[in-house]
């Protein structure tokens, strides 16, 4: 009796198992056709600070619809860096675009706590920001899922790190850590201490409230 209910409940895990694999195939088909090509990010290249100067190397004029300032990994401190990863995607180091651990946590949450808690990784809000629309539906996040693998297949995680840094909004119109640090503590990133880079990291996550 107990091999013919082990058998029974093994047959019917298979079939579990093969509707699920059915299901993600068939999201991925219907979603995968017009998704934005990644490789652009090869060419990334987003809008900076246009500075005027006079005869005498004096600042006179600065012009951007988004105030950016571009920044190399290297030039990014290790405190910074530590900050926005505590922050926003702790297992960023591991993970492979998807957190499912953190994703099935944050649903919790949401659903015991009734507070709206964000379960997206470091590359799935840059592959949101970079080429989705903001709005809440599975179709969104299915694509965003898509992307944020395909966007580590392609790039380091040093690369993708840079991306973000350099990509997101942190409010009054400053785009990017660098011009963040020189927007709120009038100063390069190279010289933020622990509790301004802690304060950076946090404005990521509402800037237009945070800031």
């Amino acid at each position: 009796m107990r091999p013919s209910l082990a058998r029974q409940a093994g047959i019917a895990a298979l079939f579990v198992i093969a509707a699920v694999l059915g299901i993600v195939t068939g999201v991925v088909a219907a979603y995968s056709g017009d998704l934005p090509q990644v490789s652009a990010l090869d060419e990334y290249s987003p809008g900076t600070i246009t500075r005027i100067y006079a005869s005498d190397n004096r600042l006179i004029g600065e012009f951007a619809t988004q105030r950016r300032v571009m920044v190399k990994y290297d030039e990014i401190p290790a405190v910074l860096r530590q900050a926005i990863l505590s922050a926003e995607d702790d297992g960023f180091e591991s993970h492979f675009g998807i957190d499912f651990t953190r994703t099935f946590v944050r649903v919790l949450q949401n659903i015991v706590l009734r507070r709206s808690y964000g379960g997206s990784t470091l590359t799935q809000q840059l592959a949101r920001k970079l080429f989705l629309k903001p709005d809440k539906s599975l179709e969104r996040k299915v694509k965003e899922w898509m992307l944020a693998i395909q966007i580590e297949k392609r790039y380091t995680k040093h690369e993708i790190f840079t991306m973000y840094c350099n990509q997101m909004n942190l409010g009054h119109g400053a785009y990017g850590v660098e011009a963040a640090s020189r927007l709120y503590f009038g100063k390069p990133i190279k010289g933020l201490t622990l509790e301004e880079a802690a304060l950076i990291a946090g404005v990521v996550q509402s800037p237009s409230r945070q800031s």
